[in-house]
């Protein structure tokens, strides 16, 4: 069975929010509710979202301290208690957006073990490096924007090198 539509929201709207891309939240967000996903689908892959992308800077932030030769907590992430398909859906996509690796491997076998087949993870992986892909080229082009509001137009710019 293909995922549906408000399924490759879900994973979406995690991606938008791990990748912290203001625009691409406000689109999924529109989307997702065109696919069919209720207010309440809305706010539960919101609150989903949110602690796997803390748990994605906990655990590089873990990782830059171990590297610095800095004791603290271990670099590894929590168990998932009790797996759901949607609430996979969005933190696969989290995890994908926030380039969180260790996430990817753990929230992987969670979808897997809450039943979603090989090709519908397979799905939302694709769907959330779109939106990772989209976020970085909105945020080089708002670099762009604001070089030039700062020291002119391209044109300059190219003349000043």
């Amino acid at each position: 069975m293909a995922l549906e539509q408000r399924d490759k929201e879900l994973a979406a709207i995690g991606a938008s929010i791990g990748a912290n891309c203001r625009p691409c939240v406000e689109h999924h967000l529109a989307a997702g509710r065109e696919a069919g996903l209720s207010q309440a689908d809305l706010d539960d892959a919101v609150a989903t979202a949110h602690p796997v992308r803390r748990e994605a800077v906990e655990l590089l932030a873990a990782r830059i301290n171990e590297l610095l030769g800095h004791r603290g907590a271990p670099s590894e992430p929590a168990a998932i208690a009790e797996p759901s398909k949607a609430r996979e859906l969005v933190a696969l996509g989290v995890s994908v957006g926030a380039n969180s690796h260790a996430l990817l491997h753990l929230h992987v076998g969670a979808a897997l073990d809450a039943g979603l087949e090989v090709h519908q993870v397979k799905s939302a992986l694709k769907m959330a490096g779109y939106v990772q892909q989209r976020a970085a080229e909105i945020t080089a082009h708002e670099v762009t924007h604001a070089l030039e509001e700062r020291v002119g137009t391209p044109a300059e710019l190219v003349a000043a090198n």
